[in-house]
């Protein structure tokens, strides 16, 4: 029985996804899929992971995480099919056969799962696919924000927070160790890339700058001087609806 872990999984699962999209559950009707989803996004969303059920004929964007009924062979065989290939994860749901679990892996899917799986397996395996595939995009996500390497550009539940480099960096190197204190020297071999100590303020002037960027959030994430250990990331819990 998953009892002591549930948080943990939960939280597991809010520092990974961050401010993402939610899930689309696809089945179809004529399976009797309908009530079974609005049951399994119940017990997901206990887990950290949010989602909704779609129409079952609409096909969705490829960048949307989608988990699809096995039975709905016409969505499945549509999704395997996508080009140019999906930008979020796919996850197929009630693939009794290992042998066809392995195929639809090898297809395409992120991932092939049993019916008879538990919602927390369940919520983990669609946390890491999405993680895996936010590492091949460039994307880090950490405690709530979603950091685009790539585009060098911060987002907080799905708005755009405006930073200079030294600053996405600088945060970067903070959400990494949220709730833990910071110190100067390991921020400026991380950001500043130097080995020793050059007696500069610049540190300082950028977390006094990092500060009034992280006001527009309305007191959701500070950062805290730490007497005699550096800085740390403090970030509020964030309600479940």
């Amino acid at each position: 029985m998953w009892r002591g872990d549930d948080a943990c999984l939960a939280r597991s699962g809010d520092a990974a996804c961050g401010p993402r999209a939610g899930w689309l559950l696809i089945g179809a009707d004529r399976a009797g899929w309908t009530p079974l989803a609005r049951m399994l996004a119940q017990s997901l969303a206990r887990f950290g992971v949010q989602a909704e059920l779609s129409d079952g004929q609409t096909r969705p964007s490829p960048i949307v995480p989608v988990l699809c009924d096995a039975r709905h062979r016409e969505m499945v065989r549509s999704l395997l099919d996508d080009t140019p290939p999906r930008l979020a994860p796919l996850l197929i749901h009630g693939v009794q056969a290992p042998q066809a679990r392995a195929r639809l892996i090898l297809f395409g899917a992120d991932d092939a799962v049993s019916g008879r799986i538990a919602p927390y397996e369940l919520a983990a395996r669609m946390i890491a696919a999405q993680r895996a595939r936010d590492a091949a995009q460039g994307i880090i996500r950490l405690a709530g924000f979603s950091f685009d390497t790539g585009l060098r550009q911060l987002c907080w539940r799905g708005e755009i927070v405006p930073l200079m480099p030294r600053e996405f960096d600088l945060l970067l190197v903070l959400a990494r160790h949220a709730g833990l204190p910071v110190s100067r020297d390991v921020l400026l071999r991380s950001v500043w890339r130097t080995a020793f100590d050059p007696g500069t303020n610049s540190p300082e002037v950028h977390i006094f700058k990092l500060r009034q960027r992280l006001a527009s959030l309305g007191g959701a994430v500070r950062i805290e001087t730490v007497k005699r250990q550096g800085y740390r990331l403090v970030c509020a819990p964030h309600p479940r609806g």
